[in-house]
């Protein structure tokens, strides 16, 4: 996505002291961070004092416009009773759609190019560093609350960054504490060519398992760091392996560049269309043309043409589905890059087993 406005910042506080909105208890009880030998019981671990005040207006913010929304809309349409695995490819770090969308599963698998790195420890940093990183951080955490992703571009930035670091790890661990988790552990993950498993390892922080808990039941969250094209998985079976098992569950795609559109990411297309148990996406996801060989395809929103980024003729056949459809039920929520009522659109398949 585009840059933009340094003026954002204080565009959404205006935007939220005009809402009126009510605070949601259940959205704004953090969870409890593992504790540690020098802090048994540590606070909120990666923003303090005003700019953790001010992280709390944008999660309020996030959810009146968009989570909560989106919540009653799965309960309702997504209707997600299972509790194993969902599969979400290019998701970046956000958890907090997922978890919304099949809030009952017990393992997370995320998947995306950036590397997970190490936790953020304010307790190493100067205070100027302290002070640089929670305002970087804060910066992007008022821009998810607007956009409901994060860029690509500001992902990687922050990957070149060696001075205020953000990193997915804790991006990852705050989604979980602000929508309720308690995180136990931490620690980076390896594929075991043996098991063809994600297992604990010494490092380095490529991939990384967060532990996590809610309501008493034990949740697991995987991020994996992965080139998601052709040109990589053709050359590395056991990672080719481990993703068509994963591709087998539910899967969740968003805000995905329209990438699985392209030729050159045929081989995790070729694993969904045949083995995904259901598809959540809006229109960066499968190809019109591919989603319906999996089912059915429910239409939600409104989808003329892709966002001004992509391609304006990219999912023409998603374009005609949705022009003579007789059934598109509406979208309560922003969802991905288009915003307005009219184009903002979701798919959602589900496979019909014999």
């Amino acid at each position: 996505m585009r840059y933009f406005s340094k003026f954002l910042l204080s565009f959404v506080f205006a935007t939220t002291a005009t809402l009126g909105f009510d605070v949601y208890a259940e959205e704004t009880t953090l969870g409890k961070y593992l504790p540690s030998t020098t802090n048994p019981a540590p606070a909120f671990p990666f923003l303090t004092g005003a700019n953790k005040q001010q992280a709390d207006t944008a999660w309020q913010f996030y959810q009146k416009n968009m989570g909560q929304p989106m919540k009653h809309w799965a309960h309702d349409e997504v209707r997600a009773a299972g509790q194993g695995t969902v599969f979400y490819p290019f998701s970046g770090p956000d958890f907090v759609t997922v978890s919304q969308l099949y809030p009952n599963a017990e393992r997370y698998v995320m998947v995306a190019m950036q590397m997970a790195g190490e936790p953020a420890s304010m307790a190493n940093m100067s205070a100027t560093r302290v002070q640089n990183f929670q305002s970087k951080f804060l910066r992007e955490w008022m821009k998810f609350s607007r956009l409901g992703f994060f860029r690509t571009d500001d992902l990687n930035e922050d990957l070149r960054d060696k001075y205020a670091q953000i990193g997915v790890t804790t991006i990852l661990i705050t989604f979980a504490l602000y929508s309720g988790y308690d995180v136990t552990e931490v620690y980076p993950i390896a594929l075991d060519p043996h098991t063809n498993q994600f297992v604990k390892t010494e490092g380095p922080w490529k991939s990384v398992r967060l532990l996590l808990s809610k309501g008493g039941k034990p949740v697991t969250l995987d991020y994996v760091s992965l080139n998601l094209s052709d040109a990589f998985l053709s050359q590395d079976e056991p990672m080719r392996n481990w993703l068509n098992r994963e591709t087998h569950h539910p899967v969740l795609i968003k805000a995905a560049s329209h990438l699985l559109q392209e030729s050159y990411f045929s081989i995790l297309r070729d694993q969904l269309v045949a083995h995904a148990t259901m598809v959540v996406q809006d229109e960066t996801g499968l190809n019109y043309s591919y989603l319906s060989q999996i089912g059915k395809v429910d239409l939600y929103g409104g989808f003329l043409y892709p966002h001004e980024l992509f391609n304006r003729k990219k999912q023409e056949s998603l374009g005609l589905a949705y022009k003579e459809s007789k059934n598109v039920k509406p979208l309560p929520f922003a969802f991905s890059y288009n915003k307005s009522t009219e184009r903002r659109s979701v798919q959602i398949v589900r496979r019909v087993t014999n």
